[in-house]
């Protein structure tokens, strides 16, 4: 199919976008979408060279793709009111950037994932009970949504109280971003995000009364605060990108991991005779279903791409999901390779300088939950074939996922089948 036959925020397309990432890359490596104010830029190593190149390209940018009448789209940038948050880590560029990462980094200091495995195991242990008792669920609910989000509380030494009500705020927050949106859904999510917003800076002003787990990442903001390094709103906005970042991302992961298990018999099979592949199963998740589509870019200067001009403050968005199945880069690119050299160099997890802080947590939180998975069952299975993914163009999360487990043979239990 041409890349004219397609419409980039239909359903179907949003649903299964990889057939228009392959004409994008074919017939139109750099493309505004029809009726929209910004461009895609889909392969890999175009990808790779805009994000390493912050004095061309700001990642300072807060834009909203809106839905229209007709067919068109138009990229909205929202009034800075008093409420909103500052810009932080993601949204800035250097020096500021770095400055911030810096001190987000502290928070997630050097052997900080291994200080925090046990916590996961405890956690997808306590969660895995609790779904091989069901035996049919939805993976999703049941597991997915719960682990990520009490994972990155315990990580900002926030109770767990209210994870799943904390979770619900964090994707209203994402689906700002969908680009399907009218104004007025719009406006009502910008709306309940300022309660988002309002949690995070009581979470942090509550936290600074009292002392946070060492070593951990509200520490880190706190101090921060304290010698004037950062503001008071900025460490709180902090809190609030990791707390969407994190929550949704490595919940994407292990929901397209199972659905990836499931589907793929012999790629189980093989996982299964051999477990210290599953590392490399996770990588192959993260490019194949990259968890977020891509992000914004916004030009400093004219800049010339693939013949075109472009002109100061036109916005680009990164494909990674496209740029991860580029035939240039990878060969067999929509098949699933245990043994695919230079696993590690997709952008899963977006890459330069705004690489994810949280890569190494998320790819430990999804190789703990398929080790544990696999190791206290002979079979998963898909239970029907009703999962959708959310509608958005920028995230890549399943709805629910309905899956049948069948729990490691014991006295009296059947195997599969």
């Amino acid at each position: 199919m041409a890349v004219s036959d397609f419409d980039a925020f239909s359903a179907e397309t949003i649903e299964n976008p990889y057939v228009f990432y392959e004409a994008l890359r074919e017939e139109a490596p750099l493309y505004r979408p029809r009726g929209a104010d910004c461009y895609y830029l889909s392969r890999y190593e175009d990808i790779k060279k805009v994000t390493m190149d912050p004095e061309r390209f700001s990642s300072n940018i807060v834009a909203i793709l809106l839905a229209g009448g007709s067919g068109r789209l138009s990229t909205f940038v929202p009034p800075r009111l008093p409420m909103a948050p500052p810009d932080v880590l993601a949204l800035q560029d250097p020096p500021i950037h770095r400055a911030q990462r810096k001190i987000a980094t502290a928070g997630l200091g050097k052997g900080f994932v291994q200080v925090l495995e046990p916590q996961v195991r405890e956690l997808v242990d306590q969660h895995m009970d609790e779904v091989l008792r069901a035996r049919e669920v939805d993976w999703m609910d049941a597991f997915a949504f719960r682990i990520p989000i009490a994972l990155t509380l315990d990580i900002l030494s926030i109770p767990r109280d209210d994870a799943m009500r904390v979770k619900t705020w964090a994707d209203e927050s994402i689906s700002l971003l969908s680009g399907v949106n009218t104004k007025w859904q719009l406006a009502l999510k910008v709306l309940n995000g300022f309660r988002f917003v309002k949690w995070c800076r009581t979470q942090f002003d509550e936290a600074a009364k009292r002392s946070p787990q060492p070593g951990f990442m509200m520490g880190a903001l706190i101090d921060a605060v304290r010698e004037g390094a950062m503001t008071r709103e900025e460490a709180a906005a902090t809190v609030l990108q990791i707390i969407i970042a994190g929550s949704d991302s490595s919940a994407s992961l292990m929901g397209s991991m199972v659905r990836l298990l499931a589907q793929n018999p012999n790629v189980q099979e093989e996982l299964r005779a051999n477990p210290a592949l599953v590392p490399n199963f996770v990588e192959e998740t993260l490019r194949l279903e990259s968890p977020f589509q891509g992000h914004f870019r916004k030009t400093k200067v004219p800049v010339e791409l693939h013949g075109e001009t472009l002109p100061v403050n036109a916005r680009v968005m990164l494909l990674w999901a496209s740029g991860n199945r580029d035939p240039r880069k990878w060969p067999d690119p929509d098949k699933i390779d245990l043994q695919r050299a230079g696993a590690r160099q997709h952008l899963g997890f977006g890459h330069g300088i705004h690489l994810c802080l949280g890569a190494p947590i998320g790819r430990m939180e999804g190789r703990i939950a398929l080790e544990q998975l696999l190791e206290r069952t002979d079979w998963v299975e898909l239970n029907g074939d009703d999962f959708p993914h959310r509608q958005s163009v920028f995230v890549r999360t399943l709805e629910r996922l309905p899956i049948k487990l069948y729990p490691k043979k014991t006295a009296g239990q059947p195997h599969r089948g």
